[in-house]
């Protein structure tokens, strides 16, 4: 633990110098101050109370509550502790207790000061089933000790060596979260026993778990005097068994900012979630935040099994202090309730995501969602606080219930930005809705405009809900025109593309470049990737489609052009017509099989080799072709013999013989997704190319020649 004197410096060099100068005065917020600043919360009567003190004078309870001055909610503040040596805590009533048979999420705003590294000593949440109920504490003798964050147990024995001996002086049934701005980490022989080393194995501010009465949360550490020293006596300090830390540099707690926890108690898997820093202390907007989860021995919290238990806060400081407070958002049982806000542009009936844009002279819908889920009591006399997003003009609103009641919102309350109102209607299970809808119009301007995040509360003394329309842009909204260059038709051959021109203009009001801009292009109705309009010349259009996306004769080619804001140009429209041919790319004979004459019975022989007969068609789809084949007779290659043979086109039963007369063996149609076609590959056994031998025909090797002609003809 630090020991400071501000007005003095002392230094011990052979003997003592001291060097005085005069104290600085510095003004230090009041806690009033603080909580004027912080976001709402609920207030506390019926809900939770201070702890109560101990006989002992040096265990007197430092925590008190505070209520916010000018606070039309009534949002009240724990001040746990304010000053050195104080031990502070704040305790759930009986029948508000916590319920460990059912799930529970809460939340909290909770501020460390500003002191970061030097900020003393935190706070801790604690849920316990001590016996001495609202005067639970630790166990101190003639000082508070600020590493107990008035909940751990007391280490100020240099000799002791049991840990369950720490652990009885701690809250007892209990499991502890901690959010611990300083420091322990004394871990020499001078400093055992003096409760300054619970944190010798961290390295910053953190938040951490374990059960502060068990024996295993806390590990003994022996220490010896140094060679030259004449008491060789050892001597013996704790460290904390800190669970799940999370960890962080001097910014993570005492930094001057109102810090949002959540906590999420799931009883069927007995594990608690907690996340810190969830939401923006300024507007109120959900952050990722910092999450861990914690699976609790209920045992050890709630060892009579009552299913419930009380809870709270706890803090404690040594030499050193800074303002540590809480403020609740809600206490689990009493109201349990939400709110979800939602822009909505009445143009594209879309809804407006954190970042999003939304365009200028557009009307709007801004709703506010606020649930009843749950609780004891009614959530009466809600009211509204409800910061309004810049640069939009609101002009009526509506609240409509569950119940179907209607409650309109008047233009006083809807002015300077904000909407100041209260519901006429209790939210409860028989009414559990009040959806809040106020249509406007936004403004426009010449270039992008920044939307602030903005923050609505929803509030009564007994729960209260938050949410927030998250940051956002305003675009400018204005005229683009696209005037086509190119002609509205075009010829071009098979595998070339036409190069499209344009121009894209806009008022002279407005500052554009081309890195703004983006060309959309749709080829036969296919939407193509986005291109920029890279080129020198502000708003030239060049588009060239490849090749591969036209096909033969005619081609729908349309452009638009659209800014990053949203705004788009009229579409101009190009007829490309390609120009195709057909031919024969490919014929690829080979050969017939190898067969053994017996002379008893015509033979017939199948092809061998890979046969392939390639027709290519660009034409426009549908155009019509034939193909024809004429042959010459066999012959033997040796001595021009004539083979007792002919060559027949066999389609299942028909067959027809090849001579040197073409006939059509195949009719095909122009395809846009096929270009190409091979005939052969339709073929099989019983189709395609075939030779029939006679009872006559002789042993050799023979050949003919096949003559192949491509039609442009109908069927």
């Amino acid at each position: 633990m630090e020991l400071r004197d501000a007005g003095r410096i002392c230094l011990a060099l052979l003997g003592l110098v001291c060097f005085w100068g005069p104290v600085t005065s510095v003004h230090a917020e009041t806690a009033q101050e603080f909580i004027a600043k912080a976001p709402q919360g609920i207030a506390l009567t019926n809900a939770f109370v201070t702890g109560e003190s101990v006989t002992d004078s040096q265990q007197q309870n430092s925590a008190k509550v505070i209520t916010a001055q000018g606070s039309a909610s009534q949002t009240q503040a724990v001040l746990v502790t304010s000053a050195p040596q104080q031990v502070g805590t704040i305790w759930s009533q009986p029948g508000n207790e916590f319920d460990l048979t059912h799930d529970v999420t809460t939340s909290m705003w909770m501020y460390f000061g500003d002191k970061r590294e030097k900020a003393a000593d935190g706070m801790a949440l604690v849920i316990h089933n001590d016996p001495r109920g609202l005067k639970a504490m630790p166990q101190f003798t003639d000082k508070i000790f600020g590493e107990t964050l008035g909940v751990w147990g007391v280490d100020n024995q240099n000799t002791r060596t049991d840990p369950q001996a720490i652990a009885a002086t701690a809250i007892q049934n209990s499991w502890a979260l901690e959010f611990d701005t300083f420091l322990n980490k004394t871990a020499d022989y001078a400093g055992a026993g003096l409760g300054t080393s619970f944190d010798t194995k961290l390295k910053g501010p953190h938040i951490a778990s374990n059960y502060p009465g068990d024996a295993a949360s806390y590990q003994l550490n022996r220490v010896t005097p140094g060679i030259l020293a004449w008491d060789k006596t050892p001597r013996y300090y704790f460290n904390l068994n800190h669970v799940q830390p999370i960890q962080g540099d001097k910014n993570l707690l005492a930094n001057g900012q109102w810090h949002h926890i959540t906590l999420d108690w799931q009883s069927h898997t007995q594990t608690m979630t907690y996340t810190f820093d969830d939401k923006d202390p300024q507007t109120g907007e959900p952050l990722p935040g910092k999450q861990q989860a914690v699976k609790l021995d209920l045992q050890k919290i709630d060892p009579e099994k009552t299913g419930k238990a009380t809870w709270g806060f706890t803090g404690s400081n040594g030499m050193e202090a800074a303002n540590n407070l809480v403020i609740f958002e809600g206490v689990p049982g009493l109201v349990n309730a939400s709110a979800k806000a939602t822009l909505t542009d009445l143009t594209t009936h879309q809804s407006v995501t954190a970042g999003g844009q939304v365009r200028g002279d557009t009307p709007v819908e801004l709703t506010y969602r606020v649930n009843y889920h749950d609780g004891k009591q009614d959530w009466a006399g809600v009211q509204l606080d409800v910061a309004l997003p810049q640069r939009i003009q609101f002009t009526q609103g509506e609240v409509t219930y569950a119940n179907q009641r209607r409650q309109t919102l008047t233009a006083a309350q809807l002015k300077d930005g904000h909407l100041v109102a209260t519901l006429d209607q209790d939210l409860n299970m028989r009414n559990h809705q009040a959806t809040i809808r106020l249509t406007g119009v936004t403004q426009n301007d010449v270039r992008p405009q920044p939307i602030a995040a903005t923050r609505a509360s929803f509030s009564a003394v007994n729960g209260i809900a938050t949410t927030a329309v998250p940051k956002l842009t305003l675009v400018p909204n204005y005229q683009l025109d696209l005037a086509r260059e190119s002609p509205a038709k075009t010829t071009v051959k098979y595998g070339d593309a036409p190069t499209i021109r344009g121009q894209v203009t806009w008022p002279s009001s407005v500052q554009l470049t081309n890195r703004e801009l983006r060309l959309q292009a749709t080829v036969n109705g296919r939407k193509q990737a986005d291109q920029p309009l890279d080129g020198p010349v502000a708003g030239a259009v060049r588009y060239t489609p490849a090749a591969k996306l036209l096909k033969g004769g005619h081609n729908d080619v349309q452009l638009k052009v659209r800014d990053n804001y949203g705004n788009t140009s009229p579409t101009i429209k190009v007829d490309v017509n390609v120009v195709g041919t057909l031919s024969l790319d490919l014929v690829h004979s080979e050969a017939f099989q190898t067969t053994q004459l017996t002379g008893q019975a015509p033979a017939s022989v199948g092809r061998a080799g890979d046969w392939r007969v390639l027709v290519r068609d660009t034409r426009a789809a549908g155009a019509k072709w034939q193909l024809q084949i004429a042959a010459t007779p066999f012959r033997r290659t040796a001595d021009d013999h004539p083979l007792d043979g002919q060559l027949m086109y066999v389609d299942g039963q028909h067959r027809t013989a090849i001579t040197a007369d073409p006939i059509p063996i195949h009719r095909g149609t122009a395809m846009d997704d096929q270009p190409v076609f091979d005939v052969a590959a339709t073929w099989n056994q019983q189709r395609g190319l075939s030779l029939h031998l006679g009872t006559q025909a002789l042993a050799g090797e023979y050949q003919a020649n096949l003559h192949w002609s491509l039609n442009d003809a109908p069927h």
